[in-house]
């Protein structure tokens, strides 16, 4: 536990303040996406942008080209949620096929990305770092599209990201992760919660209707 610790103070020192505010944004992004706030798209937009640099910086490629999707999702996602919200556009539930296309597709592009890799990377948690990847990008276009399941997904994504994170003594950024999965438990329930006042406000407009 010291030993932890002691690795936890040493990376904290070593923070550039490009990562300090880069988590700190992500944080906000992830907390104002549980809330419904349109808001979350331009802190992940700023949040994305510093950690392409972050990982440009330390040549993460991977990582980097990931966060640059980030950005591109963030101005999607903001113009997404902008004009639906206009239309009083709430959470929706994802439809079985989808979640069928988003795991199976995933997984057989999981399997192709990691044969492919293989050619030039060969480490033990390739799978992994492969998957937790993969997933995410499709779980950002589901958060893009407002479904509720989002969360669950974004919940074991981040899960299976803490074991990675901790094989690597990355325990920072453990942390961070943590805080997510606690956050996503609360963008579940208030997701949930605006589903079943929309279904309800849908339901007395519709009686109304054939009053």
């Amino acid at each position: 536990m010291e030993g932890v610790v002691e690795i936890l103070a040493q990376q904290w020192q070593q923070q550039s303040m490009a990562e300090v505010f880069a988590v700190l944004f992500s944080i906000a992004y992830v907390w104002l996406a549980a809330e419904e706030s349109i808001w979350c798209w331009p802190a992940a937009l700023i949040s994305t942008t510093l950690f392409v640099y972050v990982y440009w910086d330390v040549s993460l490629v991977f990582q980097m080209l990931l966060n640059a999707y980030y950005v591109v999702m963030a101005v999607v996602g903001f113009m997404h949620w902008k004009k639906t919200n206009a239309s009083g556009f709430s959470a929706l539930n994802m439809p079985l096929k989808l979640h069928l296309l988003i795991v199976i597709g995933g997984a057989f592009m999981l399997l192709l990305t990691v044969l492919i890799a293989q050619q030039w990377l060969a480490y033990e948690l390739l799978y992994l770092d492969a998957g937790t990847t993969l997933f995410s990008l499709l779980a950002t276009y589901l958060t893009v599209k407002k479904y509720l399941q989002s969360w669950v997904y974004w919940s074991v994504i981040n899960a299976l990201t803490i074991y990675l994170l901790l094989e690597t003594q990355l325990y920072l950024t453990v942390v961070l992760m943590a805080l997510y999965i606690v956050i996503a438990v609360r963008g579940y329930l208030n997701w949930s919660i605006s589903m079943q006042t929309s279904e309800v406000i849908d339901n007395s407009a519709q009686t109304v209707g054939l009053k």
